[in-house]
């Protein structure tokens, strides 16, 4: 596996990671949409 596919790969399981433990600890499922919006923002900039 390539270098840009292994970052691509830490950057999203990071994501999912952070996701789920601001959901669970805060209980805040509707807010922790904003993180994955600003991760589809980010892989849209970089996919230019």
């Amino acid at each position: 596996m390539d270098k840009k596919k292994m970052m691509n790969w830490i950057i999203a399981i990071i994501v999912a990671i952070v996701y789920l433990t601001v959901s669970i600890i805060f209980k805040a499922w509707i807010y922790s949409w904003l993180i994955w919006v600003v991760y589809a923002i980010y892989r849209f900039i970089v996919n230019l």
